[in-house]
């Protein structure tokens, strides 16, 4: 008697948690297919392309290790750090890039004449050698957060040196949500 309790009792649980498996597959797979999109400047969404005097493409793969957004410790602006970017950018090399925006606001902000010496511009930054920068001379970032837009003009400059090189355009979307 006490056997065939425990039997029934174990094929009980091996099938709610059967059930619990299959409600978490059909859910979370749910979740991929309804995810939103964001619309893109210029290509689709987690693609960045420069082009100009360097010319190439840029993907993110999203994750919470690769994205990362949030107001900055100041409190009067926020910050975007898509990192671990793959691609080739002609002319300044191949490898992981990272973008760092640094919006003043939810929505579109406009800039219409960046410092390339300043911290508080966006820029891409490779991680080769030498490590090249693509600083933010003019352009907007619209950010809501684990999505947003960037189309600006860019400025080369490889870190380390005092010179500083031709530009580009960099248009592109991220969807980190």
């Amino acid at each position: 008697m006490f056997e065939s309790t425990m039997r029934s009792r174990s094929r009980r649980l091996r099938n709610k948690s059967t059930a619990l498996f299959l409600t978490g597959t059909v859910l979370f797979g749910a979740v991929a297919f309804v995810a939103p999109s964001t619309a893109s400047a210029g290509g689709s969404s987690n693609t960045f392309t420069f082009k100009g005097a360097y010319s190439g493409t840029l993907k993110l793969s999203p994750s919470s290790f690769n994205c990362m957004s949030g107001k900055t410790y100041s409190g009067k602006g926020f910050l975007v750090t898509l990192s671990h970017m793959k691609g080739t950018i002609t002319g300044a090399g191949k490898g992981a890039w990272v973008l760092s925006a640094y919006p003043t606001k939810k929505g579109t902000t406009h800039v219409a004449k960046a410092n390339v010496n300043s911290f508080t511009d966006a820029s891409f930054q490779s991680n080769g050698t030498p490590i090249i920068s693509f600083l933010e001379t003019s352009g907007s970032v619209t950010y809501e957060g684990t999505t947003g837009s960037i189309d600006m003009t860019v400025e080369y400059h490889s870190v380390g040196s005092n010179a500083y090189g031709k530009t580009s355009t960099v248009t592109g979307s991220w969807n980190c949500g």
